[in-house]
C-alpha cells in the first residue's frame, strides 16, 4: 500500500513517510488508524520494531534521527525520541548509546530552555559508571553545568563549576576539545563575575596555544571570550581585534544565531570606543534582521539597549528614548545582563534629562549585581548613582 493510500484524515502522506522513516513514533490513536488500514492487528504493528542489523543499531538510527530533527528545529520531537532512545539503550545495557541520548536530550532541553531538565538530566549522566571512568565525559558535563548556571545569572555556581571542570580536565591534553571548553567557560565566568584577573590568568593558556586548537569554532570561541575580557578590561583596540578575529571563523552560515550575538558584542565595543558610528548601525541592522528571525525575547532586550546608546550617540533622542522603554525583563535573560541593560538605558536617560528614570535604572542594576554576586559591577553601579545624585544635589 502506498503513502498516498495510508494518508487521510488526521493522517498525511508527510507523516506517513516520517513514521516508516522511523524520524516519527505515531501516538496509540493514529498507531490504531494506520493498523486498520493496513489491515493487521495492533499488536503487530510497531513501526519502531528493530530492523535485522539489530536493536543497538535501530537504537542508534533513532538517535541520530533525533539529530536531524534537533537540528532542522524540532527540539520537542527530537527530546521524545531521545527518551525513547536512553531508556531503550538502558534497557538492552548499551550504556554508550544511552549516554549520547541523555547528552542529546540535555543540549535539546536547553534549545527549549528546559534549563531545570537540562540540568537534572546532566546531572543524572555525572553519576553514569560511563562518566566516572573519563576524564573527558566528566569534564565536558560539568563544563555544561558551569554554562548553564552561567545563562541562568547563578555566577557564584558557574565560576565553582568551572574550576571544577578544569581541575576534572587537568590530566587531559592542553589541546582536548573537553579541556579547551573548559577553559573557555572558565574565562567566560570570571569576566561576567568581574574577577578580571582570574580570568587574564586562565586565558593565557587559551592565547598561547591558540594555534594549536583542534577546530576553528574553538579558535573563534577563545577569541570572543578574550575579546570580552578586554571589552571588560577598557582595552578597547585590543578587544575590537579579538571579536574581528572571531568573526572571521564563526560563519552566519554555520550558526546565525552564535554569529548574530558575535556582531551584537562587536558593536557594542566600537560603540564604547567611538570609533566608527557607521560600522555600529551597519552591524546592528544584521543583528535585528537575525534576531527577528531566530532570537528570543532576551535576544532582544540585549539589541535594544545597544541600539539605544548608538541613536543616542547619533543625536536621535527619540529613537534612543523608544529604545529604552523596550528594556525589561524577558525569559532568559539572566539578572546581571539584565543589570548591564539597566545600565545602558540609566545613561540615556541621564544624558536627556531624565535624571529619576536614570536613578531608577541605576539602582536596579547596582542591586540585580548585587544578587548575583558580580561585587566589582555593582560597585561601579552603586558609584555611578551616586555621582548622578551629588550632581543632582548640586544643580
Amino acid at each position: 500500500m502506498s503513502q498516498a493510500q495510508l494518508a487521510g484524515g488526521e493522517v498525511s502522506p508527510s507523516y506517513i513517510s516520517l513514521v516508516e522513516s522511523g524520524r516519527r513514533t505515531p501516538g496509540d490513536q493514529i498507531a490504531q488508524v494506520i493498523a486498520e488500514r493496513l489491515g493487521i492487528p495492533i499488536t503487530e504493528f510497531d513501526p519502531a520494531a528493530p530492523t535485522d542489523q539489530g536493536q543497538r543499531s535501530h537504537l542508534v538510527g533513532l538517535l541520530l534521527a533525533a539529530r536531524g530533527a534537533r537540528r532542522e528545529g524540532d527540539s520537542r520531537f527530537a527530546a521524545e525520541q531521545l527518551r525513547i532512545v536512553a531508556d531503550g539503550a538502558d534497557a538492552l545495557g548499551e550504556e554508550d548509546v544511552a549516554w549520547e541520548a541523555r547528552w542529546e536530550l540535555a543540549e535539546t532541553h536547553g534549545d527549549l530552555s528546559a534549563y531545570a531538565d537540562k540540568a537534572s538530566v546532566l546531572t543524572e549522566l555525572l553519576d553514569r559508571p560511563l562518566t566516572a571512568g573519563s576524564a573527558r565525559l566528566r569534564s565536558r558535563l560539568i563544563t555544561a553545568l558551569a554554562d548553564l548556571a552561567l545563562c541562568r545569572g547563578h555566577l557564584s555556581e558557574a565560576v565553582r563549576l568551572a574550576e571544577e571542570a578544569m581541575a576534572a580536565a587537568d590530566t587531559l591534553e592542553r589541546g582536548t576539545p573537553e579541556r579547551v571548553r573548559a577553559r573557555l567557560i572558565l574565562v567566560a565566568t570570571y569576566t561576567d563575575r568581574g574577577d578580571l584577573d582570574r580570568a587574564s590568568t586562565a586565558l593565557t593558556e587559551l592565547l598561547d596555544g591558540y594555534e594549536d586548537l583542534p577546530n576553528q569554532q574553538l579558535r573563534g570561541l577563545a577569541s570572543w571570550v578574550a575579546a570580552d575580557l578586554y571589552a571588560a578590561q577598557e582595552r578597547h583596540p585590543e578587544a575590537l581585534v579579538m571579536y574581528d578575529r572571531a568573526a572571521e571563523v564563526l560563519s552566519p552560515r554555520v550558526d546565525l544565531r552564535l554569529s548574530a550575538r558575535l556582531s551584537l558584542a562587536t558593536a557594542a565595543a566600537v560603540l564604547t570606543a567611538g570609533s566608527d558610528l557607521g560600522r555600529v548601525h551597519d552591524l546592528l541592522r544584521r543583528v535585528r534582521q537575525a534576531f527577528e528571525l531566530i532570537g528570543t525575547e532576551a535576544d532582544l532586550v540585549r539589541l535594544v539597549a545597544v541600539e539605544a546608546g548608538a541613536f543616542l550617540a547619533g543625536g536621535d533622542v527619540p529613537g534612543a528614548l523608544a529604545r529604552v522603554a523596550e528594556i525589561a525583563d524577558a525569559p532568559d535573560l539572566p539578572p546581571h545582563e539584565l543589570a548591564s541593560c539597566l545600565m545602558a538605558a540609566g545613561l540615556v536617560q541621564q544624558v536627556v534629562g531624565g535624571h529619576q528614570g536614570a536613578e531608577k535604572s541605576y539602582r536596579r542594576a547596582a542591586e540585580l549585581f548585587d544578587d548575583v554576586g558580580a561585587f566589582r559591577k555593582s560597585a561601579a553601579a552603586w558609584r555611578t548613582l551616586a555621582d548622578l545624585l551629588s550632581a543632582r544635589a548640586t544643580a
